[in-house]
């Protein structure tokens, strides 16, 4: 007995760390699975179904490793502890964004001849795998965007005009990290609009978001997206290359309303501890009717059905993913039909078609201002082509809106050619 008590006594450390890891163990054994984490933003794996077939070929252990790791005890805590020790560490960078001044998070987009070629798929950044640890510019998804919307713009009646947004990192270049490697987005975003001008109009917003970002915040701290305010100077730089009335931001003071404790998509990738939340800024903007696939009530991923009031689902601010707010989110098809036109005639019924990814929802309400009627199509959504909608209907601009991002990866833009 004396032995047994010495043994105890002589490694303290190690019967710690014992009674710490069973611990975990029963807590993990009592623990009710999430079935979504709202510090991520992503729904979570959940316990896999036992069966030999899965066993034999190794499904069923890869699937519960993954579930374990979803849904272990005290999960976001120690997400925000592994962001503690990163940061007293003096990492600058984690799961594919970096940290800059002010508390600003970039994305990492290196350029595209970084990629490496593998019989198994392409790898990056000498990972050894057929996944990418490092993310670089898609040339080829680049070359084969610009043929769609050249034979979009060849083949439409009508003006098109094309908008490559630059991300953040493509225009707050004095709060960057000094190393960060990316993509010079000026560079390849002039690239796109000389293979474009041909056949469309092109319009460079990165002179007008740079020269405002000097005035306002034109893009958020820590999500990929722009501000609401960026979008404006976006909007006021659309009307003036096609000559039309626009509603100025002291026009919209009124309708000006605030969401303080935004976190969004580079948070939920860095989870950064002393991140500064945003302030998420919207316009209650007045409209007549917003239809969304051709019903005033749009379906949830849950299965349930919201109806459509606005522009806006406001309860989607009350949540961790306020950006959803903006359009209800990505949909196939929405129309908002509205009095607020500056430019309005008596008789005519203008209309717009924007093709957007998610930068065009908070964009999309300021053309009620210079259209009666604007057209948003989420190429993401859509179960028909873009040629079937100009084909029954009459609009005055198609307007093409991706952000550089996403444009360049992009799958589904084949969608707009006829």
């Amino acid at each position: 007995m004396k032995k047994i008590r010495s043994w105890f006594a002589g490694y303290p450390l190690l019967w710690g760390f014992a009674l710490l890891m069973g611990g975990l163990f029963l807590l993990d054994i009592c623990y009710t699975s999430n079935p979504y984490s709202e510090l991520e933003n992503r729904k979570l794996k959940q316990k896999p179904a036992f069966s030999l077939a899965a066993l034999w070929k190794n499904e069923y252990s890869k699937n519960y490793e993954a579930y374990i790791n979803d849904q272990f005890v005290w999960r976001d805590g120690w997400i925000t502890l592994k962001s503690v020790f990163e940061s007293a560490l003096g990492k600058t960078e984690n799961n594919g964004v970096v940290y800059g001044k002010d508390h600003y998070i970039f994305n990492k987009l290196l350029p595209g001849g970084m990629a490496e070629d593998r019989p198994n798929g392409t790898g990056f950044g000498g990972d050894g795998e057929d996944t990418a640890s490092l993310a670089a510019v898609n040339e080829a998804q680049v070359a084969r965007n610009i043929g769609f919307l050249t034979e979009f713009a060849e083949n439409y009646d009508g003006h098109v005009t094309v908008a490559i947004v630059p991300n953040s990192y493509g225009v707050l270049t004095g709060y960057q990290p000094g190393f960060l490697p990316n993509v010079d987005q000026k560079r390849a975003i002039g690239e796109i609009q000389d293979a474009l001008r041909d056949s469309a109009g092109v319009l460079d917003l990165l002179p007008p978001l740079a020269q405002a970002a000097g005035e306002r915040q034109v893009y958020y701290r820590n999500d990929h997206h722009w501000t609401t305010e960026g979008a404006w100077v976006g909007y006021r730089a659309y009307c003036q290359s096609r000559g039309l009335p626009f509603a100025t931001l002291e026009e919209l003071a009124p309708c000006r309303r605030e969401e303080a404790g935004f976190l969004g998509t580079y948070y939920n990738k860095s989870k950064n501890f002393n991140a500064v939340p945003d302030t998420l800024v919207w316009y209650d903007i007045p409209v007549d009717q917003v239809t969304i696939d051709g019903r005033t009530e749009v379906l949830q991923s849950d299965g349930s059905t919201v109806p459509v009031t606005g522009i806006y689902q406001t309860e989607k601010f009350a949540t961790r993913d306020k950006y959803a707010a903006f359009l209800y989110g990505n949909n196939g098809i929405t129309i908002l039909r509205a009095g607020n036109n500056k430019g309005k005639r008596e008789g005519e019924t203008s209309r717009v078609l924007l093709i957007k990814d998610s930068y065009g929802n908070c964009f999309a309400p300021f053309l009620t201002y210079s259209y009666d009627e604007v057209w948003v199509a989420d190429l993401r959504n859509m179960t028909f082509k873009v040629s079937e909608v100009v084909a029954e209907n009459q609009f005055q601009d198609v307007l093409v809106l991706y952000n550089f991002d996403t444009f360049q990866g992009d799958k589904n833009l084949s969608r707009i050619t006829y």
